[in-house]
């Protein structure tokens, strides 16, 4: 599946509140996609936090740390989900991506552009044995 149709895919599916793009290219695809959502653009950040930020050609000429800095900054302070696209020319590969939380989305073969997405409930499932279970039993307790 094409790497557009993938991200129209996810945005269709979530449908946000509102959208942060992070770029110029993710303003106009946001903005074509939903029209009825409301979509900041990059050079006028929201002073409040967005449902979804969107990254289209963001990452393209940032080096690995600037490309960290970025997806942490998005993390913490405009959105607790985002969706990249990852161009071929991208400085973070694959297991970067997993070690920031993110998950492979699809890959474009045409292209070789990967769409990554990041959701702040959903990045890390909860261990089995963190649960009532394995804590305390108050009535095996000598009192």
């Amino acid at each position: 599946m094409p790497w557009r149709d993938q991200i129209q895919r996810h945005l269709l599916e979530q449908r946000p509140e509102s959208v942060c793009a992070l770029d110029e290219a993710a303003y106009r695809m946001a903005q074509a996609i939903l029209p009825a959502t409301p979509v900041s653009r990059p050079d006028n950040p929201p002073n409040t936090l967005c449902t979804l930020a969107l990254g289209i050609d963001v990452l393209s000429h940032l080096n690995a740390p600037q490309a960290h800095r970025l997806i942490n900054h998005t993390r913490l302070y405009v959105a607790p989900r985002i969706l990249l696209a990852a161009q071929p020319d991208c400085a973070l590969d694959a297991a970067a991506f997993r070690a920031l939380g993110f998950m492979l989305s699809a890959t474009d073969p045409a292209d070789a552009t990967r769409v990554f997405h990041y959701d702040l409930d959903t990045y890390k499932t909860v261990p089995d044995w963190l649960n009532a279970r394995y804590w305390a039993h108050p009535e095996r307790w000598n009192t």
